[in-house]
């Protein structure tokens, strides 16, 4: 490897602007296919966070390491566990009898991710939307009689007008709001349904933080309720009981000593998706393992080759290199933002990170976006004039993006990204390891391990903020506020864990800490919420966007 690498950065100092490529190295296309066939294969189960396969992946990447000679760097030998909450399941006993009949549990009903664990036995009382709107002479509860508190609340999950997002009514129709409601009228429990066609059921949403709603919620299908409900004098039993999901996710760490003051972290994560067991699958179908090919054993591959070169080289960097691969990537970059929060290393010695995520199925018409460039310009800049074999470059300033190298911006180090781009298999079952370049991926691998040569001769560099653009190949919303959510935050509303600059939540004095609670006419009350009203608005229009800063609220003005 080493006879491949060196002469790149000798050509490079020497003043020339390119960076001339050799062939890709047989050995290093043998060994990437080894890692992305091994991490990919069906035995792994798809890498979830926390998971058997998780396991078996940090045990054959620790593996790789240590034939390489180098050291580990995390809190247990190579392994820095994290824990973390992540939605809930059902757990002991849940039941639900109305006038006398059982129905069946995620057959005819479910409970919902905000319902506590209580057991209520009342009559039901119909409230139809279970909407106020004074604005709009609106009251569900018009005729209301309080003899009827203490019963279940039977309300429909939408409002008079379904689904309709541009409707006066949507601003009322977020669940949260219409549970509070119901508290507020006395309500021991709440039972929704659906019976309009131009409205969809409520999903369980067990795998998404939400607060508890401190009573019973749950979701029956119309046509079951149909079949039990009289036309007056209905009663219930209600038993639910949930727990949170606690998992522990492991980062890998290892590191090279060369003695010097600075060091460049190299990082890619390793999870995806398992079953697509957290709803972050773009499949649908009956369960399948997400082998995660390109994303992302192509990057972990990535990370222990450019280890094996620079561990086994005989140059004397004038940096050290630490080496993360991180889990819960896919869960909301839970990993790298365990680490940034909880290093293993000074952090303040960390020169600059790079990351890999989707570095395998180069497409000549796209190229390959090589990200952060603003983020220390005047030492990444020359990236811009690179010209590597037949290789086509996207460059961008961004410091941000959906992957882990936004971590390490927020904590002001300057950051590279390197991504091939999504494709028709991304985040589905057709991710497999078949369908990688391997020889494309070489390439690739050797021009990031030069680019990192370049970069060891150029001292340490001091970081930029930059101005965000939208992310290069990811799907986006019609319109974005520009701001990174807090995946662990359980409360009311959306936390922000970060602002991108120049967005529209920047423009509208957006901060980090905030917790947002309305956009516009809409509620937000978790990470579903906020994305769903999001989906309300196009490029151009206006919103009030309430956040609570602090223990005040604040009334903030975007344009989209």
């Amino acid at each position: 490897m080493k006879k491949i690498f060196l002469p790149f950065t000798i050509f490079f100092l020497l003043g020339m602007k390119n960076i001339t490529a050799g062939p890709a190295d047989s050995l290093l296309i043998k060994n990437l296919r080894k890692h992305v066939y091994y991490l990919a294969s069906d035995k792994l189960k798809g890498r979830n966070t926390g998971s058997q396969g998780e396991k078996k992946a940090y045990k054959y990447i620790i593996k790789q390491y240590k034939s390489i000679g180098i050291i580990p760097k995390g809190e247990d030998g190579f392994l820095q566990p994290f824990t973390f909450t992540y939605g809930r399941k059902l757990n002991g006993k849940n039941e639900l009898v109305i006038n006398g009949v059982h129905l069946k549990l995620n057959e005819d009903y479910y409970p919902l991710n905000v319902s506590s664990n209580k057991t209520v036995k009342a009559k039901i009382t119909d409230v139809g939307f279970g909407i106020i709107a004074q604005e709009l002479v609106y009251d569900s509860y018009k005729n209301f009689s309080p003899i009827l508190k203490g019963n279940i609340y039977l309300m429909e999950t939408s409002t008079p007008d379904g689904d309709n997002p541009h409707s006066p009514y949507a601003a009322y129709a977020d669940i949260h709001t219409k549970i509070e409601n119901a508290k507020s009228k006395g309500a021991s429990a709440v039972i929704f349904t659906n019976s309009l066609p131009n409205a969809d059921d409520l999903e369980a949403n067990l795998d998404i933080n939400t607060p508890s709603a401190d009573i019973p919620v749950i979701f029956v299908k119309h046509d079951a309720l149909k079949q039990v409900l009289r036309n007056e004098f209905n009663s219930a039993e209600i038993i639910t009981h949930l727990e949170k999901v606690t998992l522990t996710g492991h980062n890998i760490v290892s590191f090279i000593d060369n003695g010097a003051p600075s060091t460049v972290v190299i990082g890619a994560h390793f999870d995806h998706l398992g079953y697509g067991d957290f709803s972050n699958s773009l499949y649908r179908g009956e369960p399948a393992i997400h082998n995660g090919a390109d994303d992302n054993a192509s990057g972990t591959a990535a990370v222990i080759e450019i280890a094996r070169h620079l561990g086994n080289n005989t140059i004397r960097e004038k940096n050290n290199y630490l080496f993360i691969n991180f889990s819960g990537e896919e869960l909301g970059l839970i990993g790298s933002k365990y680490w940034v929060e909880h290093a293993t290393y000074d952090t303040s010695k960390i020169n600059y990170m790079v990351n890999m995520d989707m570095i395998g199925r180069y497409d000549p018409e796209k190229g390959i976006e090589i990200s952060g460039i603003g983020t220390s310009p005047a030492d990444f800049e020359f990236i811009s004039t690179l010209s590597y074999e037949d290789l086509k470059f996207k460059i961008s300033d961004n410091g941000t993006g959906p992957t882990d190298h936004t971590s390490f911006y927020y904590a002001n180090i300057p950051v590279l990204n390197f991504f091939t781009g999504t494709h028709e298999d991304y985040h589905k079952p057709s991710d497999d390891a078949d369908k990688i370049n391997f020889t494309k991926e070489a390439t690739i691998v050797q021009l990031i391990d030069s680019i990192i040569m370049v970069l060891d001769a150029k001292g340490t560099f001091p970081f930029s903020k930059t101005k965000e653009s939208d992310g290069g190949d990811i799907p986006q919303f019609k319109v974005r506020l520009g701001i990174i959510p807090d995946y662990l935050y359980d409360g009311v509303g959306l936390r922000v864990d970060g602002v991108d600059e120049g967005k529209p939540g920047f423009l509208a004095g957006i901060k980090k800490g905030d917790v947002i609670l309305s956009i516009g006419e809409f509620q937000v009350s978790d990470i579903m919420t906020y994305m769903k009203a999001l989906s309300g608005f196009n490029k151009g229009d206006n919103a009030t966007v309430i956040v609570k800063r602090g223990d005040m609220n604040s009334e903030l003005h975007v344009i989209f």
